[in-house]
């Protein structure tokens, strides 16, 4: 029996054919697409409803999809797809499911995440948290870091300065606020999204880690089940508080679209197209793609009546500078 090789999850050292690495990109761009399509319609959605209320319908259209999803195109849904064991140790730990571990990923890190975002981007508004996206590369590299042990490389640094630079530029005009997003409490709304971001990174990171063996789709249904099942638990107890409110009649159309949208493509899809391109290029190459949501954000913008700015067009640019930069390094040193 041969061990397939290893996931790629430090800084893009590991050797990869072109043809993969190439495909990884066309993954993440997907991606950058869906999430940045998500900051715009999560805007509107909090503008009627609360942060938990979102979460909890989010995850009511998203956990019955992802379980079709993985039952009709899994032969054995519960079990490992692929044999990646190093030793007896391990290959006796696989033959049980591991509910701790995915409770782990889904709750703290899935859900922690979404709720941190959501509430995030309602306190500090949908320009914060693009300002804040384009940390991302950093975050996820200094987390990878720090679980890993892989220092990354210059190209990486250089890399991440660049998409930072970038993305700072694009987002720097000022928009008007949605609908309802009218209270802002700034440091409170930043700080909840860098948290969502240490818990996506260490999500991405370990998910890779502590499910090897199964699907992509299995890490993401799987995991997406857990924090759905943590948000309709944790609800009660939200709306007991007074913190959550149920709206009393249901919501408009475009409010009950806006969350099918949202659950489907963005969460659900866009999680399982980033969890196959970190399988191939690690987190910290696979968050540079990050940079590009608010430049996406603001093109899917421009079909409600908002004009990208020149600053915005000139950050987009040096985005895509510093993410080909790191790709034309790591395609350098790949087999073809």
């Amino acid at each position: 029996m041969t061990t397939p090789p290893k996931p790629a999850t430090g800084s893009g050292r590991a050797e990869l054919p072109l043809g993969r690495v190439l495909f990884a990109n066309m993954l993440l761009l997907g991606v950058a697409i869906l999430w940045g399509s998500h900051i715009p319609v999560l805007d509107v959605l909090l503008g009627t409803l609360d942060v938990w209320t979102v979460a909890l319908f989010r995850y009511l259209v998203l956990i019955p999809v992802a379980l079709g999803w993985i039952m009709l195109s899994t032969p054995r849904p519960l079990q490992p797809t692929q044999s990646q064991v190093e030793n007896q140790a391990q290959s006796q730990a696989r033959t049980r499911f591991p509910l701790g571990r995915i409770a782990i990923l889904g709750i703290p890190g899935v859900l922690g995440f979404a709720l941190c975002y959501s509430a995030g981007i309602y306190f500090a508004g949908p320009i914060s948290a693009a300002i804040i996206a384009t940390c991302s590369p950093v975050v996820a590299t200094l987390v990878n870091w720090g679980i890993s042990r892989v220092r990354p490389g210059r190209a990486m640094w250089l890399a991440m300065g660049f998409a930072v630079a970038g993305g700072l530029i694009a987002v720097s005009s000022s928009e008007p606020a949605g609908p309802g997003q009218d209270h802002r409490v700034p440091v409170l709304g930043e700080a909840l999204l860098v948290c969502g971001m240490i818990c996506w990174s260490s999500y991405s990171v370990f998910a890779q880690r502590w499910l090897a063996g199964y699907s992509q789709l299995q890490i993401t249904g799987f995991t997406m089940t857990a924090a759905g099942t943590g948000m309709v638990l944790l609800y009660p107890l939200l709306s007991l508080a007074g913190l959550a409110h149920m709206p009393d009649a249901l919501p408009p159309l475009a409010i009950v679209a806006g969350i099918v949208y949202v659950a489907l493509l963005p969460t659900l899809f866009g999680t399982f197209l980033w969890h196959s391109g970190i399988g191939i290029v690690g987190v910290p190459v696979a968050a540079l793609y990050m940079n590009l949501l608010p430049i996406f954000a603001v093109l899917i913008s421009m079909l409600i009546g908002i004009i990208p700015t020149t600053g915005q067009v000139i950050g987009g640019l040096v985005v895509l500078a510093g993410v080909a930069q790191a790709q034309f390094h790591r395609l350098k040193t790949q087999p073809s």
